[in-house]
């Protein structure tokens, strides 16, 4: 395959391939649920909904956590800031990337606004985390977009986002083509966010998915984009990952099976520290956990030299304890669970002289989900390793999306999982969600 036909060929597989796979389209249902449900869960987290509802009020879009109707765009990036705002959304490690938070927002306003099916949903989703996934080349980009300084969401997140739409809405080859071909050159965002505490990674998938869900739009409308996008002097491959070559992976058609391969996160942190939180969380011991005298964390050794995730104590700025191992390892410890309301008590004085005693040792055979976790308390000394855990823990499946959801956002949140669980594929997507999310917010208003 010439490098000139490799977008070509990506996105007509994305535009035509049947999706058929039920293993794929039961994930695409999950993903679509954990997305809803991180956005629901997000009316806690400041500023994290309002900045981006702009227009509420008109609109035949939604807002998934305020249940305000809004316009096409500004319901992609409201939900898209919604979805990330607990730092919770999910991992796909071909991309390093998070795209239960530009994928899902994207295919679902594109699903409604040309009025396709919920089956045509599904579709976007599963294309739009193939693409996504393709695009990091088996981490080859990814690494490249990373040692540039970049944050592989929002770089990666407009091809990935234009892509769900333009499958979720049923648009041709071609105009696939023009469409990712504009959303490749449009990435943002920099490492130096979470590394410093910032929050502006707040707007990085929000504008990525927005931008997508818009170039989807405009190739529909008739625009058209010059070749090269990809691979060209000033292309994708050279601006935003420093490579002046096609990785061998990206020579390969997109698969739908990505999907499968991206997993949830348990607590709202780093990708990076899940297996390490959730080894430490078996570890816990209530009448022990004053006693912690040495604790040492095995970990991946990319993920252990992240931007952000060895930050010590003190943790002044939100996002220093969100990124970091040290503190999130401490709280499991001595608390045994840790959600997003956890972080405003990040001077903790237990927790913090905790974290700053833990070491961190990375290992470089481990894979991403590998991690184990050692402690010494007196004359007892106990280990966890994160592979004893069931899978699912990682790689939802439907029953466990609903107990997540259910632990969230109560006996509504998991009914909210069942209907989009159990949904119809020939029935409009537009009925599907807005009436699942609507049953929410009425349970909620008749509790409040």
């Amino acid at each position: 395959m010439s490098d000139d036909q490799i977008l070509e060929r990506a996105t007509q597989f994305v535009a035509e391939d049947g999706f058929a796979d039920p293993a794929w389209r039961d994930r695409a249902r999950v993903v679509l649920a954990d997305a809803v449900t991180l956005a629901l869960a997000a009316d806690s987290v400041p500023g994290a909904i309002d900045l981006f509802e702009l227009g509420a009020g008109e609109g035949r879009h939604v807002g998934w956590s305020s249940g305000h109707r809004l316009g096409a765009a500004d319901a992609v990036q409201a939900n898209s800031a919604a979805a990330c705002a607990r730092f919770q959304e999910d991992n796909e490690m071909n991309s390093w990337s998070h795209p239960g938070s530009f994928v899902v927002p994207a295919a679902v306003a594109a699903a409604i606004e040309t009025e396709q099916s919920f089956g045509s949903l599904l579709d976007g989703l599963i294309g739009g985390y193939a693409m996504t996934g393709w695009l990091g080349g088996g981490a080859t980009v990814a690494y490249g977009v990373m040692k540039a300084g970049r944050r592989p969401s929002p770089t990666f997140g407009a091809a990935g986002a234009s892509a769900a739409a333009c499958r979720a809405a049923g648009l041709s080859a071609e105009q696939t083509l023009h469409a990712v071909s504009a959303a490749l050159l449009v990435g943002r965002g920099s490492l130096h966010s979470v590394a410093a505490g910032g929050e502006d990674w707040r707007l990085h998938n929000p504008g990525a998915s927005r931008d997508g869900f818009i170039t989807a739009l405009a190739a529909r409308a008739g625009m058209v984009s010059g070749p090269g996008a990809l691979d060209a002097e000033h292309g994708f491959l050279s601006v935003f990952a420093g490579l002046d070559e096609v990785p061998d992976e990206m020579r390969q058609l997109p698969h739908g099976g990505i999907i499968l391969e991206a997993w949830q996160k348990a607590f709202p942190t780093l990708g990076d520290n899940i297996a390490v939180a959730l080894a430490a969380q078996q570890l816990y011991v209530p009448d022990r956990a004053d006693r912690l005298d040495e604790v040492v964390i095995h970990m991946n050794a990319d993920f252990a030299n992240y931007p952000g995730t060895q930050n010590r104590p003190p943790y002044d700025a939100l996002t220093s304890a969100l990124a970091s191992v040290l503190y999130v390892t401490a709280h499991l410890l001595l608390h045994g669970t840790l959600d997003f309301d956890d972080y405003a008590r990040r001077d903790d004085p237990a927790v913090t002289d905790l974290a700053d005693r833990i070491v961190v040792v990375p290992h470089e055979e481990y894979g991403h989900l590998d991690a184990m976790v050692e402690v010494n308390s007196g004359p007892d000394r106990r280990s966890y390793r994160a592979e004893d855990l069931p899978r699912t823990k990682f790689y939802r499946d439907g029953d466990e999306q609903r107990r997540v959801a259910h632990g969230l956002l109560g006996p509504d949140g998991a009914a909210l999982v069942d209907a989009l669980l159990d949904a119809d594929e020939s029935a409009p997507a537009e009925v599907t969600l807005h009436a699942a999310l609507e049953t929410f917010h009425a349970a909620r208003s008749v509790g409040v």
